[in-house]
């Protein structure tokens, strides 16, 4: 917290003269007027200018602690929109379409990471850009929002953009790791866009199967939404909000022609118009710095590229063109006119009751009553600042807790109250260790919970794994960011905010389920049903036991979506795959590998006895016509079988013998099956 220097005003008096009935040139009586005049202006101006300062002093105290937590809370959600972009990144280049076109980036890999940019585009809402360029920086697809609507960019518009500084950045980073550009104006072809679109940049390098780098994962943030949530938060009456960069220049100005400034090479930059403020800005993370002339400028340093996962290990840095880490100043301005003042002359109304009253000190209490009610102005208008951010608080769709030094409860809005199922008056006075203690901590842990070590050390933290008790004692996940509270460089409290992550993890979980699943069936895909095989591989070696593994293929299949449509088709499929379901034992898994063909895993067999017996049992479960589009279709199917160990060992070995096997099956004149070695059987 940076000192700040008040300056005194210093306050000469004019003696006016007196007349009374005597001699007005009596000596006595200008003595007596001189030393009674004297006292009592040295009192009254005693009185004025202790009420005025005390006033100004506590509406300072006050105001300061308001620009804090406003400076504080603006920076925490606006960090936190930073995280949640990063996780969407790390998600979307981490799915298996995105590790299926690093693998091979053949027609199929394109069309169907190009559906998912549409997808996330589409949903998000946020990103006027989805791209995936190649190792050389030029871009393979590309995905824009255009009118609220996805538009994948045709091949022969594509660019190459290895030139550009945060493409050469993303590049550069390891397995992981996330580039967060600075904020500024999207360029095309090498022109700034018009109309402006103010852009932040997200990027992730992309790697091949045997770790080999393929190229990079880039979102495209549209910059003025983050722009317009930044003055929404800090909107009150009497404030200046400012955006800065690293360089020290406007993002977001009071006045909308200094913005840009430094993209269109004018000059007069932050750094330039305020040197001393900005000296005192860039030097400190948080603080407050006062100047006589401009005013209080409160700030709170937030650094893009400083995305955090569970445990608090970094993902990357936000770099410029230069290569140097950039961050944003969130800094609020309340003009030296607006800021509570101890001089009698601040204006000239006051001005005047005091002069009058140097004159007729019976002028005193209407002075004084004029003094407080000026004095109030301001009082007023912090307070109906308060109520506006009260207001949004309440309104905010995030828990909000204001803690004390000791880390006590001392505010709560009311989306906190229904997360954590207790009321404001419930919670105030309770220990950060109780109210956020997780579900089976003990009472009174040896170390204090990090949410209760912000309030006493002033260090932040935010975790997006965190598990919070209702009072009802039902855990939910939550992502909660803790920043402190300062005065005058000593933590005087925190500020957590915190958020419901159950849809989000619901959705992650989702995400993971459709990578593994066929889609149509909800069978295990050719991926899970890989790893399961090698499973049941290493479980069997280790047993001295049986795996079985079957191909089956329906039998005229290409007629019925010939015929039916691939409505039909499908609804067949569907059918099929809930028979094979019930015909098979519980530990055994059947799985669609695309098409008409799916695979079945029997682990832990008997012998190849017990292999046949589940054939026998398919087929008669498909004997039964099954209904298509309110008809009834009969279904034929021929399947291929091999036994481990006694057919091969290994992975590849049995899936080509078990694929042979079903092929002669359907020469030996299908709706039957075939052990690999032996002549095809049927019912």
């Amino acid at each position: 917290m940076e000192t700040v220097a008040i300056n005194d005003d210093m306050h000469s008096t004019q003696k006016p003269a007196a007349r009374r009935r005597a001699s007005f040139f009596d000596r006595e009586t200008i003595r007596l007027f001189v030393v009674g005049y004297a006292v009592s202006a040295l009192a009254f101006t005693a009185i004025v200018l202790a009420l005025t300062s005390f006033w100004a002093e506590r509406e300072l105290q006050e105001l300061k602690v308001q620009e804090q937590a406003k400076v504080a809370k603006t920076a925490s959600i606006l960090g936190y929109r930073f995280d949640m972009i990063a996780s969407d990144l790390l998600t979307l280049a981490n799915v298996p379409t995105m590790r299926a076109l690093a693998a091979d980036s053949g027609e199929i890999a394109l069309e169907r990471a190009a559906n998912l940019f549409s997808t996330i585009s589409r949903e998000k809402g946020i990103y006027h850009k989805i791209s995936y360029l190649d190792a050389n920086g030029v871009e393979v697809i590309r995905v824009d929002q255009r009118g609220g609507l996805p538009v994948e960019v045709p091949v022969e518009h594509l660019q190459n953009k290895g030139g550009q500084y945060f493409v050469q950045a993303a590049l550069r980073l390891e397995r992981g790791e996330i580039y967060v550009s600075p904020l500024d104006l999207n360029v095309e072809n090498g022109q700034i866009e018009r109309p402006y679109n103010p852009t932040i940049r997200f990027g992730t390098p992309i790697f091949g199967p045997s770790g080999e780098r393929r190229g990079i994962m880039m979102l495209n943030l549209h910059g003025q939404s983050m722009i317009d949530r930044f003055r929404e938060l800090m909107a009150d009456d009497y404030s200046q909000a400012m955006l800065l960069s690293s360089g020290g220049d406007w993002l977001a100005s009071p006045d909308p022609a200094h913005s840009w400034e430094f993209m269109l090479r004018r000059p007069g930059a932050f750094a330039q118009r305020h040197p001393q403020a900005w000296q005192a800005i860039n030097g400190r993370e948080s603080g407050q710095w006062m100047n006589a002339e401009a005013g209080l400028f409160t700030y709170s340093t937030l650094h893009p590229g400083r995305a955090t996962e569970p445990g608090g290990k970094r993902r990357g840095e936000a770099q410029d063109g230069a290569g140097n880490e950039h961050f944003w100043k969130v800094v609020s301005l309340v003009p030296a006119a607006a800021l509570p003042s101890a001089a009698i002359g601040a204006d000239e109304l006051t001005r005047t009751v005091y002069l009058a009253g140097l004159a007729l000190l019976l002028v005193l209490a209407a002075y004084v009553a004029h003094a407080v009610v000026t004095q109030r102005r301001l009082r007023h208008a912090i307070e109906r600042s308060n109520r506006r951010h009260r207001e949004i608080t309440q309104h905010l769709g995030e828990g909000l807790i204001v803690l004390d030094r000791d880390a006590r409860v001392v505010e709560a809005n009311p989306e906190a109250e229904r997360l954590l199922g207790r009321s404001r008056r419930e919670m105030l006075g309770l220990g950060a260790a109780e109210l956020f203690r997780p579900p089976g901590a003990e009472p009174e842990p040896a170390a204090p919970h990090p949410i209760q070590a912000v309030a006493a050390t002033g260090r932040r933290y935010r975790s997006e794994d965190e598990t919070f008790r209702r009072k009802d004692g039902t855990a939910f996940p939550v992502g909660v960011t803790a920043a402190p509270l300062a005065s005058d460089g000593a933590p005087i409290g925190a500020v957590v905010s915190f958020r419901d992550m159950t849809d989000i993890k619901a959705y992650q979980e989702e995400i993971r389920r459709l990578a593994y699943h066929d889609p149509l069936t909800d069978l295990p895909n050719r991926r899970l049903l890989l790893e399961l095989i090698r499973q049941a591989l290493k479980e069997a070696e280790r047993k001295q036991a049986k795996v079985g593994l079957m191909f089956l293929d329906l039998d005229h299949f290409k007629h019925v979506n010939d015929v039916y449509g691939h409505d039909g088709g499908d609804e067949l499929l569907k059918g099929v795959a809930q028979r094979l379901r019930q015909a098979v034992r519980a530990v055994d898994t059947v799985s669609r590998q695309g098409g008409d063909e799916f695979v079945i895993l029997l682990p832990g067999i008997d012998d190849a006895d017990s292999a046949v017996t589940v054939a026998r049992k398919i087929l008669e479960s498909l004997q039964a016509p099954l209904p298509v589009l309110d008809q009834l279709l009969p279904v034929k199917v021929s399947i291929g079988i091999a036994l481990f160990p006694d057919h091969g060992g290994d992975v590849d070995t049995l899936m080509t013998l078990a694929d042979t096997a079903m092929y002669e099956a359907k020469q030996g004149g299908r709706n039957r099956y075939c052990l690999a070695g032996t002549a095809p059987g049927t019912l």
